[in-house]
């Protein structure tokens, strides 16, 4: 079997096609499905970007591995929000999305026969890019007994001598779990005495709806000694997910591995991009955050309210702008998301989607306007 052949349908590009479907057939619909902010991009970003793009200077490739003033920026940044120390030249590499790091990362270390641990629950790209490799994925649980972090004894007897990556990815989607710095520390001594890469997807590392700052791997990792990468997205912290821009940072040799391969591939992000990123990690970081997080803790209460108004059990959390909740009594997943779109045009997201271990769960997107997320509430409030 090819490698093409091992990987699984998309799964929102079913959900797109479901959508269009329905919308054809005249239903009214609230999408509370995909992850992409209603909201622009902050205007203050946007008129940054309109005057680098007049910039003759920005009209050429840009630098393969990032800009020198974006990566001095991510540097500072880091260490002033995160109080995490990094070289802005041998350890910041920039990224077009933090789906592109994702993908390319396997392809820096696995050969055929290897394996890389990927969560299940977890975002479909870290099995996908290992098979694409040519690894084997082996999945690890995460379930709400533990509040959606791995069982670390199970993580130990997964590993053996040909695993060469762990993917995790904290704040979680689609579950808004949140790991601490006890968490990290355990992990990371793990992935040490395995000689395992550690890897973070922290594309919601910023979006936390009560004022909270969840802990980076980097803040309690060495990443000097340790070898593990964090990707962080301005996708989520600025609506800028058409943009594509995000950065890596972590250990020098497994961030330069990845640069050699989006070498290979790639040329680099939009200077222009670049510079707009620079300024929205510099002295507007604060202000620019906490215009975009604004929506989402309104439009989290009136979700929440609705659906334990109506008896649905709630994940409780303040991170990523998911709403996780169990479907209710014994219906499948996918059978009681496909209702929803059928009987009251909402779309949410199926738990499986996610993973095995999503079966029995359905996914909320609070990325909708306020006006549909209070629909979408009251819709799937009454139905239930």
């Amino acid at each position: 079997m090819g490698r093409l052949d091992k990987l699984p349908p998309y799964l929102f590009s079913a959900i797109d096609a479901a959508k269009e479907k329905a919308r054809a057939a005249g239903v009214s619909v609230v999408d509370l499905g995909v992850g992409d902010p209603d909201r622009p991009t902050p205007g203050a970003l946007v008129e940054v970007m309109a005057r680098a793009v007049a910039d003759p200077a920005f009209h050429c490739y840009p630098a393969q591995r990032g800009d020198a003033g974006l990566k001095q920026a991510i540097a500072l940044w880091l260490a002033e929000r995160h109080g995490v120390q990094v070289d802005p030249a041998s350890q910041v590499l920039v990224l077009v999305g933090s789906k592109e790091g994702l993908g390319h990362l396997p392809l820096t270390c696995v050969e055929e026969g290897d394996n890389v641990l990927v969560p299940d629950l977890g975002y479909p790209v870290y099995g996908q890019s290992t098979i694409l490799a040519g690894g084997e994925p082996r999945t690890f649980s995460l379930n709400a007994e533990m509040g959606f972090l791995p069982d670390l004894d199970e993580l130990a007897r997964l590993m053996d001598d040909r695993t060469r990556l762990m993917f995790l990815n904290y704040p979680n989607n689609p579950t808004g779990a949140v790991a601490g710095q006890a968490f990290w520390k355990q992990v990371v001594e793990l992935c040490r005495e395995r000689n395992v890469i550690l890897v973070n997807d922290a594309a919601y590392l910023e979006v936390t709806l009560d004022g909270s700052r969840p802990a980076s791997l980097l803040r309690t990792a060495d990443p000097l000694a340790d070898r593990v990468i964090e990707l962080h997205s301005l996708s989520k912290m600025f609506n800028m997910t058409g943009w594509r821009i995000a950065f890596a940072a972590g250990h020098p040799d497994v961030v330069g591995d990845l640069a050699r391969v989006k070498e290979s591939i790639d040329s680099g992000v939009f200077s222009a991009i670049q510079a707009t990123a620079a300024h929205a990690l510099g002295e507007s970081f604060t202000g620019l955050l906490d215009e975009v997080m604004s929506a989402y803790p309104e439009r989290r209460k009136v979700m929440v309210d609705a659906l334990t108004t109506a008896g649905f059990e709630v994940f409780d959390s303040a991170a990523t702008f998911y709403v996780w909740c169990r479907v209710p009594g014994d219906e499948m997943s996918v059978d009681f998301c496909s209702r929803a779109l059928e009987e009251i045009g909402v779309v949410v997201t199926p738990g499986p989607g996610f993973g095995s271990g999503g079966e029995g769960w359905f996914r909320i997107s609070l990325t909708a306007s306020d006006e549909d997320v209070a629909e979408g509430a009251r819709r799937i409030g009454a139905w239930r």
